[in-house]
């Protein structure tokens, strides 16, 4: 009868540690994220991207919680038929750095919503691209800022996939909201 005692003791413990292991686990971050999407982008791209990033910012089990912009999409209009091979960089951070933001605002994360790049990363056909942007004039990480998803990611057996679209689009879009700002994006054209 004595391991009776020694296992309520035992749940008792637990019951007591419950409650601050709850108080201990970190804050998720907090990102505000401007989808923008460019011209080439088809439906199930655009789609899958809004899904994905809606599951990271899911009250429950997302990554970080999504904080309301305060720049609208139109904001990048006129960046929608560039390509992030090309001028897509230096016309979001254009706007981005020239945005006034309150200085204790979230970070402020442009996720360009595009087609697969001219030469595919991976074996699917149908991958599209991801590109982010902070408010700083280079990216903290650019490996992780400009990367691909799979727009039938969650429809396949197995979670592996989708694990890794989520898990990039995480990478993506904290990286950018990693990058200080340092000032305006420079040469100014005009």
């Amino acid at each position: 009868m004595r391991p009776l005692p020694a296992l309520v003791s035992a749940f008792a413990l637990c019951g007591l540690a419950v409650p601050v292991l709850a108080q201990t686990a970190p804050a998720r971050p907090r990102i505000a994220v401007v989808v923008v999407t460019l011209d080439q982008v088809r439906q199930i791209q655009l789609e899958h991207g809004l899904s994905t990033l809606a599951s990271l910012g899911d009250a429950e089990w997302g990554r970080f919680t999504l904080a309301e912009p305060v720049l609208a999409p139109d904001v990048f209009a006129s960046c929608k038929d560039e390509r992030a091979e090309g001028k897509l960089d230096y016309c979001t951070r254009f706007y981005l750095t020239r945005a006034e933001l309150a200085a204790d605002a979230p970070p402020t994360v442009v996720v360009a919503i595009d087609d697969r790049p001219a030469e595919a990363r991976t074996r699917h056909g149908d991958e599209m691209r991801v590109t982010c942007y902070g408010r700083g004039v280079l990216p903290a990480d650019a490996a992780a800022q400009d990367t691909w998803l799979w727009p039938h990611s969650a429809h396949v057996h197995g979670v592996n996939a989708w694990n890794r679209d989520r898990d990039a689009l995480e990478a993506c879009i904290k990286a950018a909201a990693s990058e200080a700002w340092t000032g305006l994006r420079q040469p100014d054209p005009s």
